[in-house]
């Protein structure tokens, strides 16, 4: 062999790191068949003790409501809806163009249910279980429930639950750690998500008794129905309270002005001086002027009221709250899987473990 041969297979001939690490697909296999019995023992004890948490979880079920709101836009006229259909297709939203677009835009309706004046409502409903059959407030519900679990005996407390109250400035809510966690509670139990194709709403309740699930669902969606609608017409309304008040007392003007002429004609039936009809042309000038008043102050508020019923949303129940049949959760099935492949995670480190201080 020429020395120039011998250099090429020198070079041809691989080079390896004296601190690479080779592993063959053998190697492997050798190594499961000779720990496959650690192995298991490992996902054994975790299947265990999966399934005595599995079994350790209450039952939850979950109701939920579907609806569709009445989204307001203003009318196509001129060109604005070709121009908005023109600019959507080129990708840009000129809704926000439309002075009498919705006040509150259906997107806005889950922050609603996740705010904490609707916890704090929600918690303060009547509920009743299908166990008891007994009406009981939410979070009385909720804290037996949690003083029920496992880890609710491990951190019981002994606090009651009392109303929120209110700070020294009488604007600013003060709660306790109790409440705290009742509305997470609630937060995490209870949402509410809108399709933004569709603009279909879905409330969900999830509670360990079907009847609560249920009537919880409802209670949101009465709650999220109050809100909107208070909020579009309370403008509206405020302006039907002073116009009512401005028309009674208008109607008592007009009145008091209609006897004052009457009692003037009653009294000076046979006069004919020149003073008392101009008493009376004034006196007939003011009983004209309170009947107009009078007229005008009612018929805006015939409008004001009939302004008040347009802008009142619509929600149009596509499907009502239904007491579940079948739990939703949880699935223990998956949990005690989960737990089988940490244990057989576990059981592998632990043998490689093994075996590394063996050659070490």
């Amino acid at each position: 062999m020429t020395t120039q041969e011998s250099i090429r297979e020198r070079n041809e001939t691989p080079q390896h790191d004296p601190d690479e690490i080779e592993i063959r697909l053998s190697d492997i296999v050798k190594f499961l068949k000779r720990n496959r019995w650690l192995v298991l023992r490992w996902a054994l004890s975790f299947l265990v003790i999966g399934g005595l948490y599995a079994f350790s979880l209450p039952n939850e079920y979950t109701a939920t409501v579907r609806v569709m709101p009445e989204l307001k836009t203003a009318g196509s006229g001129g060109g604005l809806g070709d121009l908005k259909s023109l600019a959507g297709l080129a990708g840009f939203d000129l809704d926000n163009l439309n002075s009498n677009s919705e006040a509150i835009r259906p997107d806005l309706y889950p922050d609603i249910v996740q705010s904490l004046p609707f916890t704090l409502h929600l918690l303060q409903q009547p509920v009743t279980t299908r166990e008891s059959g007994k009406p009981m407030l939410l979070q009385t519900y909720l804290k037996d429930q949690s003083a029920h679990s496992w880890l609710g005996w491990l951190m019981s407390r002994n606090d009651e639950t009392l109303p929120p109250s209110f700070s020294s400035d009488k604007k600013t809510l003060q709660l306790t750690k109790d409440q705290e966690d009742l509305n997470k509670a609630v937060g995490k139990r209870v949402s509410a998500i809108i399709d933004k194709k569709s603009g279909i709403i879905t409330i969900t309740s999830q509670m360990q008794d079907p009847v609560v699930a249920a009537t919880t669902a409802q209670r949101t969606l009465d709650y999220l129905t109050n809100y909107v609608t208070n909020y579009r017409t309370g403008k509206s309304r405020m302006q039907v309270q002073f116009l009512t008040q401005q028309v009674n007392n208008a109607k008592r003007r007009y009145q008091a002005a209609e006897l004052s002429v009457s009692s003037y004609r009653d009294r000076n039936r046979n006069l004919f001086l020149e003073t008392a009809k101009i008493q009376e042309q004034r006196l007939q000038s003011d009983y004209l002027l309170a009947q107009t008043v009078y007229n005008d102050l009612s018929k805006q508020l015939e409008q004001a009221r009939i302004k008040v019923q347009e802008e009142a949303p619509v929600f149009q129940v596509l499907e009502p709250a239904r007491i579940p049949l079948l739990k939703s959760g949880p699935k223990r099935l998956n949990i005690m899987l989960g737990f089988i492949a940490v244990g057989i995670m576990f059981g592998l480190a632990y043998a490689f473990f093994l075996t590394k201080r063996k050659t070490a």
